[in-house]
C-alpha cells in the first residue's frame, strides 16, 4: 500500500473506487497550470516563433495556454520575446503592472535575457530581469517553438510546486507593483532604488516557491549487492549537519558529515552493502553490510532537531 502523506486519512476499502483524497494545493495548482493566458505581445524575431508555437504543427493549446489575449488585464503570462530597448522597457513594465496576480514572466531568447548580439549597443538593456521578476528563461537566438513549449512545461512545474499557504499574492501587505523605469542618459543608474525593488519582488517569489519544497527520499532499492537510497532537495540549499537516515527494521542510522550541503534541485545517494561504492561527487558511503534487505523495510530522514522529514518503503530487489 502506498505511503500516505502526513495528516492524510485512510479511505475505507469498500469506497476506494468512489472516493479520492487529495490536497487543496493539488487542485488549486492543477487548475492554474493548465489555464495560463499569455499576452499577444512581441518585440522582434522571437515573436514569430511564439506565433508559430500556436499553429497546428506545435499547438500550445495542448498545455492549456491557447487563450492568448490582447489586454494585460485578461492575461497572467507575459512572454518577453525579442530585443528590449531602453524605450520599450517602459511600456513593458507598465503592461506587467496592469496584469492581475498571480502573474508570470517568460524571458524568451538571448536578447530578452541578456541583450543578445546587441548587448554592447547604446539603446538595448542587458536583460529584462533587471526590471521584471522573471520566472522562466528560454535560451536560443531565436528559440524554436519546441524550446518555448519546454519553457511552458517548466512554468507549469513551477506553478505546481507553489502553495496557498506560502504564495505572497494573497497577503494584504503584499504589493508586486514594479517601478516604471525613467528614461535618461543611462537607464541603469537613473533610479537605483527601483532596481532594488525589482530584486526584492523577485526574491519574494523565489522564497515562496522554495518554501513549498523540502528534502524527500525518492527511491530505496538495490543494484546487485549495492543498496542505494536517493534523497532529493526540492527546496532551498540545506546544510545537513546533524541530519540522520534511519533503517526501519534494521534500526541503524547514518549520520551526514558535518558541513555537508545539498543544493536546490540536487540529489544525494547513500550506498550500503558488500559492493557499495561511490559513483559521483554527491554519493555517500554508509557501510559494507546489508541494511535494506528485508522486504517491506522503510527509511526515515530526520533533521538536526530529530523531526522526521520524509519516509519511504523498500521497493524490493531489482533484477
Amino acid at each position: 500500500m502506498p505511503e500516505l502523506p502526513q495528516g492524510a486519512a485512510q479511505v475505507p476499502e469498500e469506497v476506494q473506487s468512489n472516493v479520492l483524497l487529495t490536497t487543496v494545493d493539488f487542485i488549486y495548482n492543477l487548475g492554474r497550470s493548465f489555464s495560463v493566458w499569455p499576452m499577444t505581445f512581441g518585440l522582434a524575431c522571437c515573436a514569430i516563433e511564439f506565433i508559430v508555437t500556436g499553429t497546428a504543427r506545435y499547438d500550445m493549446s495542448r498545455f492549456g495556454m491557447e487563450v492568448a489575449r490582447p489586454s494585460p488585464r485578461q492575461c497572467d503570462l507575459l512572454i518577453v520575446s525579442g530585443t528590449v530597448t531602453k524605450k520599450m522597457v517602459v511600456p513593458i513594465v507598465r503592461l506587467y503592472n496592469q496584469m492581475a496576480e498571480p502573474r508570470y514572466v517568460v524571458s524568451m531568447g538571448a536578447c530578452a535575457t541578456g541583450g543578445g548580439p546587441f548587448k554592447e549597443g547604446y539603446n538595448v538593456v542587458s536583460g529584462i530581469d533587471k526590471y521584471l521578476p522573471v520566472d522562466v528563461y528560454v535560451p536560443g537566438c531565436p528559440p524554436t517553438p519546441e524550446a518555448l513549449l519546454h519553457g511552458f512545461i517548466s512554468l507549469q512545474k513551477k506553478i505546481r510546486t507553489q502553495s496557498i499557504r506560502t504564495v505572497p499574492w494573497y497577503r494584504k501587505e503584499y504589493s508586486s507593483a514594479v517601478p516604471i523605469p525613467v528614461l535618461g542618459p543611462d537607464i541603469f543608474s537613473s533610479a537605483p532604488q527601483d532596481l532594488t525593488r525589482v530584486r526584492e519582488v523577485n526574491m519574494e517569489r523565489l522564497m515562496a516557491t522554495r518554501a513549498a519544497g523540502t528534502l524527500s527520499i525518492t527511491t530505496l532499492n538495490h543494484q546487485g549487492k549495492d543498496e542505494v537510497v536517493t534523497i532529493r532537495n526540492n527546496g532551498l540549499a540545506q546544510e545537513m549537519s546533524g541530519w540522520r537516515l534511519f533503517s526501519g527494521q534494521g534500526e541503524q542510522s547514518y549520520h551526514f558529515p558535518a558541513g555537508f550541503v545539498l543544493m536546490p534541485d540536487a540529489e544525494v545517494r547513500i550506498h550500503s552493502g558488500p559492493e557499495a561504492k561511490s559513483e559521483g561527487l554527491s554519493d555517500q558511503l554508509w557501510t559494507n553490510h546489508y541494511i535494506w534487505r528485508n522486504e517491506g523495510d522503510s527509511a526515515s530522514l530526520s533533521d538536526a532537531d530529530g523531526n522526521v522529514v520524509s519516509t519511504f518503503s523498500y521497493e524490493g530487489a531489482k533484477s
